[in-house]
């Protein structure tokens, strides 16, 4: 079974209408989404994205596995000893990597199912890619933001304008989310951050946000910690490249059979 979907060319709205942030601001009550935040997705563009192919699931921790097996690499939480982990707050937490997510007991179950690869910061989901590209001599790659939103688009996941509240979850510790996980649908869209290749910049010269510029990596689709207006097709999420936590995996796509 083929295992990438093929987006086809053509004109895609990305983004939101300026007009629509304030409205879907004022439509629900979580702290921790800002106006900033929502005005970083506008204004609505129409874009035409190229037709390209990207995996229907997120990069499992087997297909990981191999990776760092065959090329020896070690991850940043590896190289530094610590990664961000969520236990009714976020805590740095040392000993945790892509083998041991969460650095507890559910790091058991996570190994014996084929989940999504999770602790994996830009810079290593790039490197898979590389190595990737290399081995099969095929061109792999993360999905630009446009990209990735054309793919949700055509799944028909929703705008956050759509989005009538800010302050769900679905799960709030480790065993609950991967219980979660394995009970996803073919896309498995929503359960965990993916990485994009974009920086996190402006769509317009007229967005001001002290944010913008190369200094964080767009991370899209949320998690099954966030809230609804996260876990929509438009939503930004920003964090450093070398930023890792298991609730950040990726997804690739795939150009052209050949290098």
């Amino acid at each position: 079974m083929e295992s990438f979907l093929e987006i086809k060319s053509g004109y895609y709205n990305i983004g939101v209408a300026e007009e629509e942030i304030n409205n879907t601001f004022r439509s629900f009550d979580d702290p921790v989404i800002k106006p900033l935040h929502l005005a970083a997705s506008s204004p609505l563009r129409r874009v035409f994205v190229e037709k390209f192919k990207i995996g229907k699931k997120l990069i499992s921790f087997n297909e990981f596995e191999q990776f760092i097996d065959d090329s020896g690499y070690m991850t940043e939480s590896e190289k530094e000893g610590w990664g961000w982990v969520w236990e009714k707050a976020w805590l740095k937490k040392n000993n945790v990597s892509w083998k041991r997510p969460f650095g507890n007991s559910s790091d058991d179950f996570y190994k014996k199912g084929n989940f999504p690869v999770m602790q994996v910061s830009w810079n290593d989901a790039v490197e898979f890619t590389r190595w990737k590209s290399s081995k099969e001599s095929v061109n792999y790659r993360l999905p630009y933001e446009t990209e990735w939103e054309a793919f949700a688009y055509t799944l028909g996941i929703d705008s956050f304008i759509k989005v009538k509240t800010g302050t769900t979850s679905v799960v709030d510790d480790s065993f609950a989310f991967l219980e979660k996980i394995s009970a996803a649908g073919e896309y498995q869209t929503g359960l965990v951050w993916e990485w994009t290749l974009d920086w996190y910049d402006g769509y317009s010269d007229k967005q001001k946000n002290r944010d913008f510029g190369n200094i964080y990596k767009v991370l899209r689709g949320g998690s099954l910690l966030s809230n609804d207006i996260q876990r929509t097709r438009d939503f930004r999420f920003r964090r450093c490249p070398t930023a890792r936590s298991p609730y950040y995996g990726f997804r690739i796509v795939k150009l052209r059979e050949q290098l």
